[in-house]
């Protein structure tokens, strides 16, 4: 997946490298080692990406714009840091992305701790990203405590959270198989294996994949789905 490509829906989170790195306009990068992560992150704004926006290309599709493309401005590149998260799993999320993925949400799991990485954005990313999100329409923004990078606890920390609630699966939410939550007891699955599961809910067999390209097809079929998962759908995080 490049950034000018389609995006296949079924490939969600897409690209999301192991380790922390660079997002630069010509890029992803290693860190530069020879200024500190506080040097790094200074004026920045701590962003859990815990779905596609921890995507290289997903970035690039984002930060396209012109005052986003001198890759030695602040506005140019974005540290993306290993992180952990205290008292939350990363779990689907109960609408359907533009282009038609199930996207990723937090849910408070008491005892868990999740893997993430968090982007920290210029403020001028930071209104771009809010835009690219559908700010109070598909998405709001959550404070998150216990996160911690690099040894060192991140104050303040935020988290685009579906305005629509956690997806339920067979009754249960279900956390994203690219993430690791130790000490969570939900089930987990690829984005394949989510629409598999949503399939065999909604009557439609368990070729989940056939179900994704109704979707994209028709709006008709975007709609049921749509109805489905907010019919199938937590507001309040339960406890595992």
């Amino acid at each position: 997946m490049n950034a000018g490509a389609p995006i296949d829906p079924l490939e969600y989170p897409f690209d999301v490298p192991a380790d922390s790195f660079l997002w630069t306009s010509a890029g992803a990068e290693p860190l530069p080692t020879l200024i500190s992560i506080d040097e790094l992150t200074a004026d920045r704004q701590a962003v859990l990406a815990i779905g596609s926006n921890a995507s290289v290309q997903q970035l690039s599709r984002k930060f396209n714009e012109r005052r986003f493309a001198d890759p030695a401005s602040q506005n140019g590149q974005i540290p993306v840091l290993r992180a952990e998260v205290d008292g939350f799993d990363v779990v689907y999320g109960a609408h359907l992305a533009r282009y038609g993925s199930l996207p990723a949400t937090l849910l408070d799991t008491p005892g868990a701790c999740a893997q993430v990485l968090v982007t920290w954005l210029s403020f001028a990313q930071l209104e771009r990203m809010n835009v690219s999100e559908g700010l109070g329409k598909a998405y709001q923004l959550r404070q998150v405590t216990g996160v911690r990078s690099y040894g060192k606890p991140v104050v303040p920390a935020v988290s685009y959270v579906t305005a629509g609630g956690v997806a339920l699966f067979g009754g249960s939410p279900l956390g994203l198989a690219s993430i690791l939550a130790p000490g969570s007891q939900w089930p987990r699955a690829t984005q394949v294996g989510a629409w598999d599961l949503l399939s065999l809910d909604m009557g439609c067999g368990s070729d989940g994949e056939a179900l994704s390209k109704r979707v994209l097809d028709s709006s008709d079929w975007r709609k049921k789905v749509e109805v489905h998962l907010g019919a199938n759908c937590l507001s309040e995080p339960p406890l595992p």
